[in-house]
Protein backbone atom coordinates (compact mmCIF):
# COMPACT_ATOMS: atom_id res chain seq x y z
CA UNK A 1 0.00 0.00 0.00
CA UNK A 2 1.43 3.45 -1.20
CA UNK A 3 2.23 5.91 1.76
CA UNK A 4 2.24 9.28 2.26
CA UNK A 5 3.49 12.21 3.86
CA UNK A 6 1.55 15.42 5.62
CA UNK A 7 3.58 18.31 7.70
CA UNK A 8 0.85 17.78 10.29
CA UNK A 9 1.40 14.17 11.18
CA UNK A 10 4.96 12.32 12.74
CA UNK A 11 3.90 9.45 10.69
CA UNK A 12 2.87 8.15 6.85
CA UNK A 13 -0.69 8.18 5.69
CA UNK A 14 -2.74 5.33 3.40
CA UNK A 15 -5.21 6.59 0.81
CA UNK A 16 -8.59 4.74 1.31
CA UNK A 17 -11.03 5.80 -1.67
CA UNK A 18 -14.43 5.40 0.09
CA UNK A 19 -15.10 5.66 3.79
CA UNK A 20 -17.14 2.70 5.07
CA UNK A 21 -20.99 3.97 6.30
CA UNK A 22 -21.29 4.34 9.64
CA UNK A 23 -17.62 4.79 10.59
CA UNK A 24 -18.09 7.99 12.04
CA UNK A 25 -14.86 9.16 11.22
CA UNK A 26 -13.90 12.87 11.83
CA UNK A 27 -11.25 14.92 9.92
CA UNK A 28 -8.28 16.01 11.91
CA UNK A 29 -7.73 18.73 9.89
CA UNK A 30 -11.04 20.39 9.12
CA UNK A 31 -12.87 18.90 12.27
CA UNK A 32 -15.97 18.04 9.65
CA UNK A 33 -17.29 14.26 9.27
CA UNK A 34 -15.67 11.90 6.92
CA UNK A 35 -18.60 10.17 5.09
CA UNK A 36 -18.54 9.59 1.78
CA UNK A 37 -15.27 11.21 1.01
CA UNK A 38 -11.83 9.85 0.76
CA UNK A 39 -9.51 10.03 3.25
CA UNK A 40 -6.11 9.99 4.27
CA UNK A 41 -5.52 7.79 7.56
CA UNK A 42 -2.67 6.56 10.44
CA UNK A 43 -3.62 3.26 11.56
CA UNK A 44 -1.47 3.56 14.59
CA UNK A 45 -3.14 7.12 16.03
CA UNK A 46 -6.28 6.94 14.52
CA UNK A 47 -5.55 10.08 12.68
CA UNK A 48 -7.77 10.96 8.99
CA UNK A 49 -7.78 13.87 6.69
CA UNK A 50 -10.13 14.40 4.11
CA UNK A 51 -8.80 14.16 0.45
CA UNK A 52 -8.70 18.45 0.07
CA UNK A 53 -7.64 18.80 3.91
CA UNK A 54 -4.66 16.63 2.35
CA UNK A 55 -3.59 18.43 -0.97
CA UNK A 56 -4.47 22.24 0.93
CA UNK A 57 -1.40 24.09 -0.55
CA UNK A 58 0.44 25.29 2.86
CA UNK A 59 0.26 29.36 1.27
CA UNK A 60 -2.81 30.67 -0.42
CA UNK A 61 -3.44 34.09 -1.51
CA UNK A 62 -7.31 34.76 -1.09
CA UNK A 63 -9.61 37.46 -2.36
CA UNK A 64 -11.04 38.03 1.02
CA UNK A 65 -7.53 39.20 1.79
CA UNK A 66 -5.51 40.27 -1.01
CA UNK A 67 -2.56 42.34 0.87
CA UNK A 68 -0.74 39.20 2.28
CA UNK A 69 -0.64 35.74 1.72
CA UNK A 70 -2.24 33.08 4.05
CA UNK A 71 -0.01 30.25 5.77
CA UNK A 72 -1.41 26.84 6.72
CA UNK A 73 -1.72 25.94 9.76
CA UNK A 74 -2.26 22.77 11.26
CA UNK A 75 -4.22 24.36 14.42
CA UNK A 76 -4.79 27.86 16.15
CA UNK A 77 -2.36 30.09 16.97
CA UNK A 78 -3.95 31.81 19.47
CA UNK A 79 -3.67 30.58 23.58
CA UNK A 80 -7.61 29.59 23.31
CA UNK A 81 -6.92 27.08 20.73
CA UNK A 82 -9.49 28.18 18.67
CA UNK A 83 -9.68 30.81 15.87
CA UNK A 84 -13.42 33.32 14.25
CA UNK A 85 -12.99 32.65 10.53
CA UNK A 86 -13.01 36.13 8.99
CA UNK A 87 -15.40 34.98 6.21
CA UNK A 88 -18.11 33.32 8.58
CA UNK A 89 -17.92 34.49 11.42
CA UNK A 90 -17.76 31.29 13.54
CA UNK A 91 -15.10 29.36 15.73
CA UNK A 92 -13.06 26.56 14.50
CA UNK A 93 -10.32 24.42 15.90
CA UNK A 94 -8.60 22.54 13.19
CA UNK A 95 -6.57 23.46 9.92
CA UNK A 96 -6.54 27.94 9.87
CA UNK A 97 -5.33 29.67 6.83
CA UNK A 98 -3.93 32.35 8.63
CA UNK A 99 -2.29 35.56 8.24
CA UNK A 100 0.06 36.48 11.06
CA UNK A 101 0.23 39.86 9.96
CA UNK A 102 -3.34 41.05 10.08
CA UNK A 103 -4.76 38.06 12.38
CA UNK A 104 -6.49 37.43 10.04
CA UNK A 105 -8.17 33.64 10.18
CA UNK A 106 -10.25 31.08 7.22
CA UNK A 107 -11.83 27.95 7.93
CA UNK A 108 -9.87 25.47 5.14
CA UNK A 109 -13.32 25.09 3.70
CA UNK A 110 -14.28 28.57 3.80
CA UNK A 111 -11.41 29.29 1.99
CA UNK A 112 -11.29 26.87 -1.17
CA UNK A 113 -15.34 27.31 -1.30
CA UNK A 114 -14.87 31.05 -1.89
CA UNK A 115 -12.27 30.65 -4.62
CA UNK A 116 -14.49 27.37 -5.97
CA UNK A 117 -18.00 28.52 -5.08
CA UNK A 118 -19.61 25.35 -6.70
CA UNK A 119 -17.75 23.03 -4.77
CA UNK A 120 -18.43 21.67 -1.56
CA UNK A 121 -16.22 18.68 -1.44
CA UNK A 122 -14.94 19.54 2.02
CA UNK A 123 -18.32 18.87 3.81
CA UNK A 124 -20.39 16.03 3.48
CA UNK A 125 -23.53 15.47 1.93
CA UNK A 126 -25.07 14.65 6.05
CA UNK A 127 -24.24 14.58 9.66
CA UNK A 128 -25.43 13.21 12.59
CA UNK A 129 -25.44 15.45 15.55
CA UNK A 130 -25.67 14.31 19.41
CA UNK A 131 -27.92 17.56 19.72
CA UNK A 132 -30.48 15.80 17.43
CA UNK A 133 -30.08 11.72 17.75
CA UNK A 134 -33.27 10.43 16.02
CA UNK A 135 -32.47 11.72 11.93
CA UNK A 136 -29.75 12.49 9.97
CA UNK A 137 -29.56 16.10 8.89
CA UNK A 138 -28.94 16.67 5.46
CA UNK A 139 -26.74 19.54 3.86
CA UNK A 140 -28.38 22.90 2.19
CA UNK A 141 -26.83 25.16 -0.05
CA UNK A 142 -29.70 27.40 0.26
CA UNK A 143 -32.42 27.46 3.55
CA UNK A 144 -35.79 26.13 1.99
CA UNK A 145 -36.80 29.66 3.66
CA UNK A 146 -37.00 32.99 2.51
CA UNK A 147 -37.15 34.44 5.65
CA UNK A 148 -33.80 35.80 7.94
CA UNK A 149 -35.27 35.14 11.40
CA UNK A 150 -34.73 31.38 11.58
CA UNK A 151 -32.40 30.68 14.07
CA UNK A 152 -29.70 27.68 14.59
CA UNK A 153 -31.53 25.16 17.04
CA UNK A 154 -27.81 24.83 18.50
CA UNK A 155 -26.68 28.52 18.86
CA UNK A 156 -29.72 29.92 18.79
CA UNK A 157 -28.39 32.75 16.49
CA UNK A 158 -29.93 33.51 13.06
CA UNK A 159 -29.37 31.43 9.57
CA UNK A 160 -28.38 33.17 6.67
CA UNK A 161 -30.97 33.10 4.45
CA UNK A 162 -28.29 32.40 1.66
CA UNK A 163 -25.65 30.70 3.47
CA UNK A 164 -25.38 26.98 3.83
CA UNK A 165 -27.00 25.05 6.46
CA UNK A 166 -28.01 21.31 7.95
CA UNK A 167 -31.27 20.55 8.39
CA UNK A 168 -33.86 18.09 9.34
CA UNK A 169 -36.95 18.58 7.52
CA UNK A 170 -39.01 16.06 9.86
CA UNK A 171 -38.52 18.21 12.89
CA UNK A 172 -37.81 21.37 11.03
CA UNK A 173 -34.21 21.62 12.43
CA UNK A 174 -31.34 23.76 11.22
CA UNK A 175 -28.07 24.34 12.23
CA UNK A 176 -25.26 26.40 10.93
CA UNK A 177 -22.35 24.45 9.06
CA UNK A 178 -20.03 25.35 11.94
CA UNK A 179 -22.24 23.91 14.65
CA UNK A 180 -22.06 20.44 13.89
CA UNK A 181 -18.25 20.77 15.14
CA UNK A 182 -18.15 22.33 17.88
CA UNK A 183 -15.16 21.31 20.58
CA UNK A 184 -16.37 18.77 23.39
CA UNK A 185 -14.78 21.23 26.03
CA UNK A 186 -12.95 24.73 25.97
CA UNK A 187 -10.72 26.50 28.70
CA UNK A 188 -11.05 29.98 29.20
CA UNK A 189 -8.86 32.33 31.30
CA UNK A 190 -11.91 33.85 32.99
CA UNK A 191 -12.42 30.72 34.88
CA UNK A 192 -10.45 27.68 36.74
CA UNK A 193 -12.07 24.96 35.11
CA UNK A 194 -13.17 23.51 31.39
CA UNK A 195 -16.59 24.17 30.30
CA UNK A 196 -18.45 20.60 28.60
CA UNK A 197 -20.82 21.34 25.63
CA UNK A 198 -23.92 19.84 26.94
CA UNK A 199 -26.26 18.78 23.36
CA UNK A 200 -29.42 18.57 25.52
CA UNK A 201 -29.75 21.42 28.12
CA UNK A 202 -31.41 19.65 31.46
CA UNK A 203 -31.68 23.42 32.97
CA UNK A 204 -35.06 25.30 32.47
CA UNK A 205 -33.46 28.41 33.66
CA UNK A 206 -30.08 29.49 32.97
CA UNK A 207 -27.89 32.36 32.40
CA UNK A 208 -24.93 33.06 30.39
CA UNK A 209 -22.11 34.08 32.53
CA UNK A 210 -20.66 36.12 29.54
CA UNK A 211 -23.84 38.02 28.56
CA UNK A 212 -25.92 37.67 31.14
CA UNK A 213 -28.83 36.34 28.90
CA UNK A 214 -31.35 33.50 29.43
CA UNK A 215 -29.82 30.55 27.76
CA UNK A 216 -32.96 29.06 25.57
CA UNK A 217 -33.40 25.18 27.04
CA UNK A 218 -34.01 24.17 24.00
CA UNK A 219 -30.48 25.37 22.27
CA UNK A 220 -26.81 24.08 23.02
CA UNK A 221 -24.65 25.63 25.68
CA UNK A 222 -21.31 25.28 27.48
CA UNK A 223 -21.35 24.75 31.63
CA UNK A 224 -18.76 23.81 33.90
CA UNK A 225 -17.73 20.22 34.04
CA UNK A 226 -16.58 20.93 37.72
CA UNK A 227 -20.31 21.30 38.95
CA UNK A 228 -19.23 25.47 39.29
CA UNK A 229 -22.73 26.66 38.28
CA UNK A 230 -20.84 28.38 35.62
CA UNK A 231 -22.48 28.25 31.57
CA UNK A 232 -22.44 29.98 28.72
CA UNK A 233 -24.29 30.47 25.05
CA UNK A 234 -22.32 28.61 22.63
CA UNK A 235 -21.78 31.67 20.86
CA UNK A 236 -20.99 33.93 23.88
CA UNK A 237 -17.53 31.41 23.73
CA UNK A 238 -16.68 32.30 21.08
CA UNK A 239 -17.06 35.65 21.15
CA UNK A 240 -15.02 36.13 24.22
CA UNK A 241 -12.67 33.55 24.41
CA UNK A 242 -10.95 34.77 20.99
CA UNK A 243 -10.58 38.53 21.45
CA UNK A 244 -7.87 39.35 19.34
CA UNK A 245 -5.88 41.11 22.37
CA UNK A 246 -5.19 37.47 23.60
CA UNK A 247 -4.09 36.03 20.20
Amino acid sequence: MERYKHFSHLHTLSIHKICLEGAQLTCNGCKFPCTGTPVYSCSECNFFLHDQCFNASRSLTHPSHPDHPLSLFPSPTYKSGSFRCDLCNKTGSGFCFCCSNCEFDLHIHCAYNTLNPKSSTSLPDEVELNSHPNHPLKLLPKPPYISGRRLCDVCGTKCDPNGELYRCDICDYDVHVTCTTLQESVCREDHAHKLSLLYVNPYPESTCDACRGAIAQKHCMYRCSSGCDYAMHVKCVGLIELSRGQG
